[in-house]
C-alpha cells in the first residue's frame, strides 16, 4: 500500500507559499495532455476518466513540496511505465533515474514559474523536459522548468511545458483542500432602457445558482438600477440577467467583450472570474456597455465676445464623463449666431462639466454657490453640476451664468456696469446695489485680485495686471454678477 503524506498549515498567506504542500494529478479527464496549439491544447491526446483506474499507479504519485525548498516525489515502488524506459508500457517499478525521492525545487509566483531541481526530477510524465520529450533513461534532465498556475482557492496546480514540438499540461489537487473562500460579488444591471413590463422582477441567474430561475432576486435601487451581492467562491461564473424568473432574457450574439459562447455556438452568456470581492460594472440590460441617454447641452458666447473675448480657436465641452480632456468634445455653432451646442451620450448619474475655450486656454469661473453649480469640499473647485435620468435637452445658459444671457442673474448682470473696457489702469464697477465684494480671476482660473465692496460705485487699479483677458466678479446684495473685460 502506498504511503501518503499530508501537510496541515493554516490558511495561505503570501504567493510564494502558494505552492507549499502535497500534490496529486487530479482524478478526472483531461488531468494531462498535449497538443501543438499552445498551453491547455490536448488535440493530440488527453487521458480519459477510465485512465484514472487503468493508470493508478500514476495518479496515486504523490508531490510535496515544503517551505525549505525540497520537493519530495513519492512513488513507492510503482509507477507508470513506457516503452523509451525499456520496459512493457504498464505499472512497474521506477527505472532509474526518475525513481522519485528527494530533489529542490524554486518556485516564482510573479512569473508563474516552477522549476525543479535534480537528475530525474519532474512532475507529470518523466519523458517530457524543456524542448525535448526524451528516448531513453540517460537523456534525463538535472533541471525542468515548468509554466505554473495557482486557482481555485490554492487547491488546483495546473502546469505547462513546452517539449518543442508542443506543449503538455498537468492537472494537479491538493491533497489536503485548504477550505474556499467565498467572495462578495454585486451584480448591477440598468433596466432604464428596457421597454417591457418589470412586474415579475429582475433577477441574476448563472452556473453558480444552477440557473434556478427565481432564487436570487435583485433589488430595485431607483433610477432603473437593480442590484444584489451574493457570495460566491472563486472560480469563473457565466450568468444573465432575467425578468420574472426565465420569463424574459438577456439576448446575445456572441463575440461580445463580456460573455462566452459554449463550443455548439447554442449558449451565450456573460462571464466573470472571480478572485475576489468586486463590484461588477454596472451595464445595461443585454449589453456590455452603460446605459447611455442623448444630452443636449448649449451656451451663449455673446456677452463673452461682446467683453472683448473670441471664440476663433473653438468652444468645448468639458466634464468627469470625458476626463476633463481638452479638446474631446468640440462644440458647434451652426448658424453662426454665437450660440454653440453639442448632443452626447452620457449614462444616468451625477456629472459635472464646464465650458471651455481653446481646449483649456480659457474656462467658465464661477464665485461658487450658484444655482446650476457644485463646489468641492476644499473649496478649490466650482463646476457646473447636473444629474442624468435620461435623454434631456438642458436649457441654453449664457457663458459663466446659470441663466440665459437675457433673464435671471444676467438681469442683474446689466444692473453691473464695468468701464472702460478695454481698460489701461482703472476700472471703474458701478451696480445697482451696495457691492459687498469684487474678484478679478485671469484665463487660469486664478483669483489674481479681490477686494472688499465700498458702496455701489468702485475704483479697481489693475495697472499691474498683464495684458490679457481677465473675469471680474460682482457680488451684491441681489447676487454675483460676471463680466469679462481686456487689460491692454
Amino acid at each position: 500500500m502506498k504511503k501518503l503524506y499530508f501537510l496541515l498549515f493554516a490558511p495561505i498567506l503570501s504567493l510564494s507559499a502558494q505552492i507549499e504542500g502535497t500534490w496529486k494529478l487530479a482524478p478526472q479527464a483531461a488531468a494531462l495532455g498535449v497538443g501543438p496549439s499552445g498551453p491547455g491544447d490536448m488535440s493530440w491526446w488527453a487521458n480519459s476518466a477510465g485512465d484514472v483506474t487503468t493508470r493508478a499507479c500514476l495518479f496515486d504519485d504523490s508531490i510535496t513540496f515544503d517551505a525549505s525548498g525540497t520537493m519530495t516525489h513519492y512513488m513507492d515502488g510503482s509507477t507508470w511505465l513506457e516503452a523509451w524506459q525499456g520496459v512493457q508500457e504498464g505499472c512497474g517499478a521506477p527505472v532509474a533515474p526518475h525513481v522519485g525521492g528527494a530533489a529542490t525545487y524554486s518556485y516564482d509566483a510573479a512569473a508563474g514559474t516552477l522549476t525543479v531541481n535534480g537528475l530525474g526530477a519532474h512532475i507529470g510524465l518523466s519523458k517530457v523536459i524543456n524542448g525535448a520529450e526524451i528516448t531513453s533513461p540517460a537523456g534525463a534532465a538535472s533541471s525542468i522548468t515548468y509554466n505554473v498556475e495557482i486557482s481555485n482557492g490554492g487547491n488546483t496546480l495546473t502546469a505547462d511545458i513546452n517539449f518543442g514540438p508542443g506543449w503538455w499540461r498537468f492537472v494537479y489537487e491538493r491533497t489536503t483542500v485548504i477550505p474556499v473562500q467565498d467572495y462578495n460579488v454585486t451584480f448591477r444591471v440598468d433596466m432604464s432602457q428596457y421597454t417591457g413590463s418589470l412586474t415579475g422582477g429582475v433577477f441574476v441567474n448563472g452556473t453558480f445558482n444552477g440557473w434556478c430561475g427565481t432564487c436570487n432576486p435583485m433589488n430595485d435601487m431607483g433610477n432603473g438600477m437593480w442590484e444584489v451581492t451574493l457570495p460566491l467562491p472563486p472560480g469563473g461564473i457565466e450568468y444573465k440577467y432575467t425578468i420574472d424568473g426565465w420569463n424574459a432574457q438577456e439576448e446575445f450574439v456572441g463575440g461580445e467583450s463580456c460573455t462566452v459562447t459554449d463550443p455548439s455556438g447554442q449558449f451565450t452568456n456573460r462571464f466573470h472570474d472571480v478572485t475576489g470581492d468586486i463590484t461588477l460594472p454596472n451595464v445595461c440590460f443585454a449589453s456590455c456597455d452603460v446605459c447611455t441617454n442623448e444630452v443636449s447641452f448649449s451656451v451663449d458666447m455673446n456677452d463673452y465676445i461682446a467683453g472683448g473675448g473670441s471664440t476663433t480657436a473653438g468652444v468645448f465641452l468639458n466634464g468627469n464623463f470625458n476626463g476633463w480632456c481638452g479638446t474631446c468634445t468640440p462644440m458647434t455653432d451652426a448658424n453662426m449666431d454665437n450660440v454653440w451646442d453639442v448632443t452626447v451620450p452620457l449614462a444616468s448619474g451625477a456629472i459635472e462639466y464646464k465650458f471651455t475655450i481653446d481646449g483649456w486656454n480659457v474656462s467658465e469661473q464661477f464665485a461658487g454657490g450658484e444655482s446650476c453649480t457644485i463646489t468641492d469640499p476644499s473649496g478649490q473647485y466650482t463646476n457646473r453640476a447636473y444629474t442624468v435620468t435620461g435623454p434631456a435637452t438642458i436649457g441654453e445658459v449664457c457663458w459663466e451664468s446659470c441663466e440665459d444671457c437675457t433673464t435671471g442673474i444676467e438681469e442683474n448682470s446689466n444692473n453691473v456696469s464695468i468701464y472702460p473696457n478695454p481698460v489701461n489702469s482703472v476700472l471703474t464697477v458701478t451696480a445697482a446695489q451696495t457691492i459687498n465684494e469684487v474678484r478679478i480671476i485671469d484665463l487660469t482660473g486664478k483669483i489674481v485680485a479681490q477686494f472688499a465692496g465700498n458702496g455701489i460705485s468702485q475704483q479697481i487699479n489693475v495697472e499691474d495686471l498683464k495684458t490679457g483677458i481677465y473675469t471680474i466678479q460682482i457680488q451684491t446684495a441681489a447676487g454675483s454678477s460676471s463680466k469679462q473685460f481686456v487689460k491692454k
